[in-house]
């Protein structure tokens, strides 16, 4: 299969909301559209493409359409992520699509991601992550380290300096 790296931009909200909800089914156990989580998914989305937003589209080639996304934004106190550590530090989001999942996409995808927050300055990620989620090796071997646990969810960090 051939696919397009690409990054994401504003237009593509709507992709990165599809992605979003398989994030938190995938780490959360969250169900799609949970009226519980809608307030939180909009500081997930909204005006996406600001400042200190960044994130990267894997589309197949051979599918024509988007497989696979990551990206980081960061929170403030008063509106946290999820995985919110301090607001100098990104909150990573990162989802593959289960027919496209062990082929490397999403660590390829997440490595361009860390690399790119080295290069614009910043000193870590976060990244919320569910206990029994399966990708925690995945994770571990990303060097992404547990500094917290909040009701099941534990918040992992990866430093970049």
């Amino acid at each position: 299969m051939e696919y397009i790296f690409r990054i994401a931009k504003p237009a593509d909200q709507p992709i990165l909301e599809e992605f979003l909800y398989l994030a938190l089914q995938d780490s959360h156990g969250v169900v799609s559209n949970a009226e519980e989580v809608e307030p939180m998914l909009n500081r997930y989305l909204e005006d996406w493409g600001q400042p200190g937003d960044l994130g990267f589209i894997i589309d197949s080639i051979d599918d024509e359409r988007p497989v696979a996304a990551a990206w980081f934004r960061q929170f403030s106190k008063e509106k946290p992520g999820y995985g919110f550590i301090s607001e100098d530090i990104p909150e990573v989001t990162v989802a593959v699509l289960p027919e496209y999942r062990r082929s490397g996409l999403g660590r390829d995808l997440l490595l361009r991601l860390i690399n790119q927050a080295r290069l614009e300055g910043f000193s870590a990620l976060s990244l919320p992550f569910a206990k029994a989620n399966p990708a925690k090796k995945f994770y571990d071997r990303l060097a992404f380290l547990p500094v917290r646990e909040e009701e099941g969810i534990q918040i992992l960090q990866r430093q970049l300096k």
